[in-house]
Formats: C-alpha cells, structure tokens, sequence
C-alpha cells in the first residue's frame, strides 16, 4: 500500500510540474521604440496563448545591436529583437541570430491568411546578404521629396518637380519670395545623423552599389555632392545647416519655415497636425532623378525587422508572436501612429485612410521600395565615412565635388577593407 501511495505522490508530482513547465513558457521581446509596442500590450496574445509570457522592453534602434551582443555573451540575450536592417548580416555573422526559413514555412501554414497579406519586403527586409531568413520587417520606411504646394506655386514653380536642377530651382525661387522674410527654400540636414536622407537620393539619381560598397567617384556621385553643395552657395538652405540634426530639418519645415525637404512618411503625421493634407498646401513624389538620366529610378527603403536570436528555444512560441505582431489591426496601430507597415491589408483600412489621407497617394511609390543596400560586415565604418562626407558636402561649398568624391571614395573603400 505504501509503495502504491509514493507512486501516486510521484505521478501526481510528475503531472503537477508538467503543468507548471507548460504554464511558464516565457518569451523575451526588445522592440526599437515604444511606437512599434502593440497598444493591448500583447494581452490579447496572452488569452490565446495563456501558456506563454511575454516580457518587452524598448532597446532603442541606435544601441540595439551593441546591446544584443553583450546580451548574448551574458546569457541574457531575447528571443526576439528588433534592429535595423542593414545589421543583419553583421548579426548573424557573429553568431547572435537564428537562420529561421523553416519556421516561416510553419508560419505559412499555420497562419495562411496573415502571411498572404505580407509583402515581399517583409521578407527581403529580414533576410541577410546571403538571402538567408531570420525573421520578418513589419514596418519599412522611405524618404521621398516633400514640398509647400503653396509656397512653390507663390513662387511660379510648375508641379511635380521629378529631377534634381528642378529641386535645386524650386529651393532657390522659394527662399526669393518677395516678403517671404526668413523663408528656407530647403531644409537640410547637415550633422549628427546616419546618412539614411542621402543615400536614397544617390539611388534615385542612378548611383551604383558594388558588393555593399556605394561608387561615389563616379559622375553619379559628384552631381549627387554637387546638389548638397548647390542648394549651400544659393543660399536656399540655412547658414546654419551644418549644425543641424534631423530635429531641426523636420522642426523647419512642420513650423512652416521651409519650403522643401526629403523625409520619411512617419513625419507627415505630425505635418498633417498643423497643415492637414487635405487643404492641398504639402504633397510629396518620388526622390527625383539627374536631368537626362537613362539608369532606372529607385525608391530604397529601409526596414526595421523582428528577427529571431540563437536564445531562442521555443519556436511555436516565437512563430505566434511575429503572427501576432503581423496581424492587421496591430500592424495598423504602429502604421497610423508611426512607421508605414508591410501588412497589405492595412492599405485599405477605413480607420488607416482616415487617419492618414496621403496613404492613396503615396501607396503606388511604396509599392516598389527596394532595400537600401548594405556592406555586410563594414557597413557602420561605411556610414561613419558617408556622415562626414555629407557634413562636408554642407560646410565646403568651394572645394570641387569631385575632388571630395575621390576623396571620399579613397575613405570609403578603405572602409570597406579594399
């Protein structure tokens, strides 16, 4: 009797921990900002999955990926983390992510209708040099041109603009408004940022990337030098725009002060606060294009994937959140408030149409966004150098552009290990 009663204390015991095992699935999530955060804050994955515990936390976008390392080092690394997407390959590299093309299959299958509503860029947005997968890209941004249709018609400037001589003309004539007191016709970054404006205005212009490495020495580069300096000497942009970050760019144009910028969608919404689109005074198209060129147009864009690290052991767990996250109506939440989603569906939303009124317009330019090309282990040492060739491009408006493309070039390449 004795030896039956341990043996079912023991089976009791057994069941008792089995329960508690499946009840403390725990899964571990960084996201780069509070906006990419889910307003229900994942209690409504909690009632479907009562068994998986999501803990979150922010690690802003710029420390992520220095973060994720000493994380992992330490064991204390997520089990998803959102980064930019130029740092994937570096990532992965350094052994800190999960190849996860397997789990995307299940994903598919188990989720059918959530992964048929996803673009391509979601994937290509989470996939490294090599074409391997480690996750998906919910939400990717582009810069496009974005311009005061009052201002530009107050100073006789036929719409759209489409090439840069047209930009450049357009700057000069609104920063000339007879009255226009301080008026910018340009506003411009000109410090304390990764060159993330600049480089889609290289692709745009036709500029060619070799192995992650971008080819400034080239006619392409010296115009696209050339334009930074030009709207510098027209006096277009600000005397002061070789002190100013993204902050002041944006600040300049939302306050009224500027005439034409090159921004990411995300900020129409607080342009829409003061000028809303629908009063016809701002619109925005595609970055423009080297007058007469022949190479094809890009829109780049630049993607902020969930990719799956080696901490993480629970593959179902981890299939249902990005599912979670992915979904329609959590996508839109970070769509309407922030960053443009990669979740079709969201397109046509009523809500989404309302709260952002461009969404028509400028669906057809994000339809065909194309990664920013990337170096797959130096691209950091490659940005520092295109930082400091954009801060020179708005300080030195004598020294020729292609003398600075040469120069740069040299740093670029150097950079690169070449």
């Amino acid at each position: 009797m004795l030896t039956a009663a341990l043996a079912l204390e023991t089976t009791a015991l057994s069941g008792l921990s089995s329960q508690l095992a499946a009840q403390e699935r725990t899964l571990k999530v960084w996201f780069g900002r509070d906006q990419f955060i889910p307003e229900d804050q994942f209690a409504q994955f909690k009632a479907e999955n009562p068994d998986i515990a999501v803990e979150f936390e922010v690690i802003r976008l710029e420390d992520v990926s220095a973060q994720l390392v000493l994380a992992t080092r330490s064991g204390n690394a997520p089990d998803i983390v959102q980064i930019q997407a130029r740092d994937i390959t570096q990532l992965a590299l350094g052994g800190m992510l999960k190849e996860f093309d397997a789990q995307i299959e299940t994903f598919k299958e188990q989720f059918p209708d959530t992964y048929n509503q996803l673009s391509p860029i979601a994937w290509e947005g989470a996939s490294s040099a090599d074409g391997k997968l480690y996750g998906v890209a919910l939400f990717v941004q582009s810069i496009y041109l974005t311009y005061r249709k009052d201002l530009l018609e107050a100073a006789g400037i036929a719409m759209p603009l489409e090439t840069t001589d047209k930009v450049l003309a357009a700057a000069k004539a609104v920063s000339t408004i007879p009255g226009g007191g301080d008026m910018l016709g340009f506003s411009l970054i000109g410090c304390c940022v990764a060159p993330t404006w600049e480089l889609p205005l290289f692709l745009a212009m036709g500029g060619q990337f070799i192995d992650g490495v971008p080819q400034i020495d080239s006619d392409v580069g010296i115009e696209w030098i050339e334009f930074y300096q030009t709207l510098m000497r027209d006096k277009s942009a600000s005397p002061d725009s070789a002190s100013w970050d993204s902050g002041q760019m944006r600040a300049a144009f939302v306050g009224g002060r500027a005439g034409v910028m090159h921004e990411g969608e995300h900020i129409y919404v607080e342009i829409e606060k003061t000028m809303p689109y629908a009063e016809g005074k701002w619109t925005f198209e595609r970055l423009p294009t080297r007058p007469g060129q022949t190479e094809p147009h890009v829109q780049s864009g630049f993607a902020f994937p969930f990719v799956v690290t080696t901490a993480a052991d629970d593959d179902d767990a981890v299939v249902r959140a990005l599912e979670y996250l992915a979904r329609p109506d959590f996508a839109k939440q970070v769509a309407i408030r922030y960053q443009p989603t990669t979740n079709s569906a969201v397109s046509n939303d009523p809500e989404y149409l309302a709260a952002k009124p461009w969404a028509q317009d400028i669906a057809p330019l994000a339809a065909s966004l194309v990664p920013l090309p990337t170096h797959p282990t130096r691209v950091i040492q490659i940005y520092d150098v295109l930082t400091q060739l954009r801060d020179r491009s708005v300080a030195d408006t004598t020294t020729p552009a292609a003398d600075l493309a040469k120069e740069y070039q040299d740093l670029v390449n150097k950079a690169a290990g070449l």
